[in-house]
């Protein structure tokens, strides 16, 4: 695997990487190197980045704050005539997050991810348009009608964000996603915040849950990839309650909330929806817990019951 080095002035670096972690999890191939803020000249840096770069082995990636700045110049310097060793300037969470997951993508796509990334969102929030309101006749589907692809069903309280745009949707080839919840589809401002967060290589469709039951149901999206998303297990009984069908359920984000209990360190679950798990689990519906998809599936209702 890549080895990625993150370098900056100051805590910038430890951060990106903090924040990476918090979405993705922990990640050895990851290395930080800091210029103190207090550094009167950068040799101190310099013996710390050739140490840390002795001690790899492989591929190397060093992706820096700031083009022009302390850190990138010391970087050049020293591995500018080495071919194992690309340099990026212009660090953001975007390009990290993609170099992190996809060892395969080259270093102009990197870069082009994280100038992607860059968006006045008050002007796309506000030119952003309702796509989902026009009547479909349904009918005209008929030969796709039950025969959805839907490669992952999910809980997850966030929706879209890092892990379900960066990660989930990408690594299953995804092509649409449906997220299946009542309040986001009345709200236009939210409706309007998903689609930004979106890949926009995706498409979206943001529905009330018995809607998207029945798209579903009838081919609406014929043999398209599907990534659908619901924000809490109520969502999801609600969609199988009004027809729709699904085999496997991921549970991958609930935040703490007064009175819940732990199942996992990113599951915390009320006493109520405990009832729901168990109603949806006895419609044979297998629950799996999994952060990312490079951490392996467990059995949710089992550790549900040993907690």
């Amino acid at each position: 695997m890549r080895n990625i080095v993150l370098i900056s002035h100051g805590l910038m670096a430890q951060g990106v990487k903090s924040s990476l972690e918090m979405i993705i999890g922990s990640q050895e191939h990851v290395h930080v190197v800091s210029m103190p803020a207090d550094s009167g000249d950068n040799v101190q840096f310099e013996n710390d980045l050739n140490a840390k770069m002795k001690a790899l082995n492989g591929e190397k990636l060093i992706i820096a704050d700031l083009l022009g700045g302390t850190p990138c110049n010391v970087a050049l310097k020293n591995y500018a005539e080495d071919e194992a060793v690309s340099v990026i300037a212009g660090m953001n969470l975007p390009m990290v997050l993609e170099a992190a997951v996809n060892e395969e993508i080259s270093i102009d796509e990197l870069i082009k991810t994280g100038k992607m990334a860059l968006t006045n969102v008050k002007t796309h929030l506000t030119a952003s348009s309702n796509t989902n309101s026009a009547e479909v006749d349904l009918t005209k589907f008929a030969a796709y009608k039950g025969k959805a692809n839907l490669v992952n069903v999910r809980i997850d309280e966030r929706l879209i964000h890092g892990q379900v745009a960066g990660i989930w949707t990408t690594s299953l080839d995804t092509q649409r996603i449906i997220v299946a919840n009542d309040e986001a589809a009345s709200d236009t401002l939210q409706k309007s915040s998903l689609r930004m967060a979106a890949p926009s290589s995706m498409r979206l469709s943001v529905l009330p849950v018995a809607e998207a039951a029945e798209n579903i149901n009838a081919g609406k999206y014929g043999s398209q990839r599907i990534f659908l998303l619901f924000k809490n297990p109520a969502d999801v009984l609600k969609f199988l309650e009004a027809g729709g069908q699904i085999s496997v359920l991921n549970v991958g984000n609930m935040s703490y909330k007064e009175g819940s209990r732990e199942v996992t360190k990113n599951i915390k679950v009320m006493p109520e929806e405990e009832k729901i798990f168990q109603t949806i689990s006895d419609k044979s519906v297998k629950i799996t817990a999994q952060l990312v998809p490079s951490e392996p599936a467990i059995d949710f209702m089992e550790k549900l019951h040993k907690i």
